[in-house]
């Protein structure tokens, strides 16, 4: 049948249930090429380097029992949605700073063959939060714009449907 065409999917996730479409997504995408499957969260920090992270609650933590916490959290989270066969081929990474930047990093890193995430970041419920036209947010656009691999931008049916709805 000749060479697999992933090896390597990096799927981006921010932690809201909108992004679980785009997980399921790449997912199904691993499991059909016989891929490893990495998930990546970057905490926002413009402080990289200072080895603290702010929360969005204020928050400041030192940077590796945060890292190490939603490192565990991230595999509770999606391991339970995984064939515990296929439990090994699934990695976890967690970095804190400029989210696009470091899905980059991660997917170059890696050498990843494609990389997955949503078109935005939904915070609650869907329609509230929808834009007025169609649009990518800020990291979607940066990955897709400046990623050495292919990037497929998931948008959940309820993203899409709340954008119809706002056409009517």
């Amino acid at each position: 049948m000749g060479e697999l065409m992933y090896k390597k999917i990096l799927f981006c996730t921010d932690l809201y249930p909108a992004s679980d479409y785009a997980f399921a997504c790449a997912l199904d995408m691993a499991e059909q090429a016989g891929a490893e499957l990495i998930v990546v969260h970057v905490l926002e920090s413009r402080h990289r380097y200072s080895g603290q992270l702010i929360t969005d609650d204020g928050e400041v933590w030192g940077s590796r029992a945060v890292f190490d916490r939603l490192k565990q959290k991230l595999k509770e989270y999606y391991l339970m949605r995984v064939d515990e066969k296929k439990h090994g081929s699934v990695g976890f990474v967690v970095r804190g700073g400029i989210p696009w930047l470091e899905i980059l990093r991660v997917a170059r890193k890696e050498k990843v063959d494609l990389i997955v995430l949503g078109p935005y970041t939904v915070h609650g419920s869907v329609l509230e939060h929808v834009p007025q036209e169609p649009h990518l947010g800020s990291n979607a656009q940066e990955v897709s714009l400046r990623s050495r691999c292919p990037v497929s931008i998931v948008a959940s049916p309820k993203q899409v449907m709340a954008l119809e709805e706002l056409e009517r």
